[in-house]
């Protein structure tokens, strides 16, 4: 008698222990989801925009030149990149037709970092990776990430996308890390024309 309540009992922690599993694995994906949704299809056409800018002819157009046959971008969003008066900086070197309205979207948007998906349209082959996933390149492991990710050029991560109302003005972060000290961010201001995103500004923020 005492055995089978010892089972029962045993039993009953274990279906409650999956429940809870459940439960949570239910709750995480629902949160991913959410974050997935909530990147609109403008933003991923203004990642199309950026990427098609800065890899121009598959190639790393702003730094080392290096060809790209594979573009590795961290699957998750850079969240929280403009620092204070960081707007003001903005308009003092070059992005003098930024209106504050977008400046408060892109900063609403990054409080928090944001699921990717392959929702990005570019001729050039990409893959999605977590950042933990990402070996870090240094002047000792460079080598181990290319043996990786061979003719990558490094990867990148984007900001989500700050847009103003009518969806034809736009501002972008991208990070890109090459080694050690092989890297660079750069702000973007974008524009809609005949219904197309086409890069207006670029601002490099930091280098090493």
């Amino acid at each position: 008698m005492k055995f089978l309540i010892a089972s029962l009992i045993s039993a009953l922690l274990v279906t409650s222990a999956f429940r809870a599993q459940s439960r949570q694995a239910g709750d995480q994906s629902k949160r991913q989801a959410g974050d997935r949704s909530n990147i609109s299809a403008e933003e991923y056409a203004v990642y199309a925009a950026v990427i098609g800018d800065m890899f121009a002819g598959d190639k790393v157009t702003f730094n080392t030149q290096a060809k790209v046959k594979i573009l590795v971008i961290q699957d998750r969003t850079v969240s929280n990149i403009i620092a204070e008066n960081e707007g003001e900086r903005l308009k003092q070197v070059g992005f003098a037709s930024i209106s504050q309205e977008i400046i408060d979207d892109y900063l609403a948007k990054n409080a928090k970092s944001y699921q990717l998906t392959r929702s990005i349209d570019i001729k050039l082959k990409y893959t999605l990776i977590p950042k933990e996933k990402i070996k870090p390149i240094t002047w000792l492991t460079s080598d181990e990430f290319y043996r990786q990710f061979p003719d990558s050029g490094g990867y990148i991560a984007l900001s989500r996308v700050g847009l103003n109302a009518s969806s034809d003005q736009a501002l972008a972060y991208m990070e890109h890390t090459c080694g050690g000290l092989c890297g660079s961010g750069h702000y973007l201001l974008l524009v809609k024309d005949n219904g197309i995103w086409v890069v207006q500004r670029k601002f490099m923020a930091w280098i090493s």
